[in-house]
């Protein structure tokens, strides 16, 4: 029973070694980024004020990339290079050619004078961070759903 027992934690032990080691982040040049990536931040001349670029390659998700800019901001991608999150960690408002214009027109008029300064995209939603704090969820069609906590 011990026997056992050490066996298969020796081999749990062997596989998580395996999948640390498989799990990579990797610094990589604006050249490297798939050509999506590199339009985005061309478009939001971003291109001289990269601080790093990482591809990160994990064994159980999906490649992605993150391009953290010389003033804190962070744009992330997905292995093919459309966005998933612009976080300009409170120094400037997100683009707003990202902002669906439904979210767009809500929060100018539920919280005017607020900048969204992060956010996120997932499949069937978009989560913002206002400027004062204030985090809120819509729906993939931009229609607000909740203040998130």
């Amino acid at each position: 029973m011990m026997k056992t027992l050490f066996k298969t934690f020796a081999i749990i032990g062997l596989m998580s070694a395996a999948t640390a080691v498989n799990a990579q982040d990797k610094l990589i040049k604006l050249a490297e980024l798939p050509k999506t990536a590199q339009e985005f931040i061309k478009k939001h001349n971003a291109t001289g004020d990269i601080s790093y670029i990482k591809m990160e390659d994990d064994f159980f998700s999906k490649k992605s990339f993150e391009v953290k800019l010389k003033d804190g901001s962070e744009f992330e991608f997905d292995k093919n290079g459309a966005w998933k999150e612009v976080d300009m960690k409170h120094n400037k408002a997100v683009p707003s050619t990202l902002v669906p214009s439904a979210i767009s027109a809500y929060i100018t008029k539920s919280f005017p004078q607020n900048n969204i300064v992060k956010i996120s995209k997932k499949s069937n939603k978009y989560e913002v961070e206002l400027a004062n704090g204030l985090d809120l969820e819509f729906d993939g069609k931009g229609k607000f759903i909740r203040i998130d906590d």
